[in-house]
């Protein structure tokens, strides 16, 4: 892959005495949207936390363009990478504007407020992901559709070329889930952000994914294009199901129709 943007290399996290994964080594690519699946606990959170610098590994290391990110300054990396966790929170007064403009702190230098500069792009960030009528409304009036938008408003306004989110359609319907997916590709599309996520919404993930990881005890089980990689095979070794696979009707990507637990798993 020659247009690696990120890089895992012999990574080994854990906490405290528990290994959760042991010589990881994976490649994002850049431009793309990356969707990493697998059972829960295996290891998926922890892969982003430690790409992400919140966790920090016992061996190997994480590489940003080639560039180590450890060795790297966290404002720097602030403003190449923007991350959004798992289940966000923000206090119950604040305005959906203020919450957006939370992503412009990378560029803030003490004591100043926020520049013209500032103000346009995160009027720019709402209006990209269409919550400009909410701006002057609490974040906790929003229903969870409308929060996750302001979230991922937020981490536009940081102004980076990489956007990662964990489980960013979990807790929300059917209509939200395709809503917020479809944005994340609308952005990925006009604006070439390159855009990791965590999902476990596997047919949200088939569809919207460039390139797909599939993880399983902390170990790589596979990755590339989902028309190459979501197969009966590894479905069943990933999940431990027996899996009924078609095309969807463009021949684009794999549709699970149907799975069945394997007996004794």
């Amino acid at each position: 892959m020659d247009n690696k943007q990120i890089e895992v290399k012999n990574l080994k996290v854990g906490y405290d005495e528990i290994t959760v994964m042991e010589e990881m080594n994976l490649a994002i690519p850049k431009g793309r949207i990356s969707i990493i699946i697998g059972p829960n606990g295996c290891g998926k959170s922890t892969l982003l936390k430690t790409i992400s610098r919140i966790l920090k590994p016992a061996e190997g290391e994480v590489l940003l363009d080639g560039k180590s990110i450890a060795r790297r300054a966290p404002k720097e990396v602030a403003k190449r990478m923007a991350v959004l966790p798992q289940s966000p929170t923000a206090p119950g007064d604040l305005l959906v504007k203020e919450l957006v403009g939370y992503g412009r702190f990378p560029y803030q230098k003490p004591m100043s407020g926020f520049s013209k500069e500032d103000i346009e792009i995160v009027n720019w960030a709402m209006e990209a992901t269409g919550i400009s009528e909410f701006a002057n409304r609490s974040v906790a009036a929003l229903s969870g559709g409308q929060r996750q938008r302001v979230w991922i408003a937020m981490a536009l306004a940081q102004k980076t070329d990489i956007l990662v989110l964990d489980e960013p359609t979990t807790y929300l319907d059917m209509a939200n889930q395709l809503e917020i997916l479809t944005l994340l590709k609308r952005m990925n599309h006009e604006m070439s952000i390159t855009i990791l996520i965590v999902m476990h919404e596997l047919n949200n993930a088939i569809k919207f994914a460039d390139y797909i990881v599939g993880m399983k005890s902390g170990k790589l089980l596979f990755n590339g294009i989902p028309k190459e990689v979501i197969t009966e095979k590894n479905l069943r070794d990933l999940f431990d199901i027996e899996a009924s696979i078609q095309m969807d009707e463009t021949n684009t990507f794999p549709i699970c129709t149907n799975y069945e637990l394997i007996e004794g798993c």
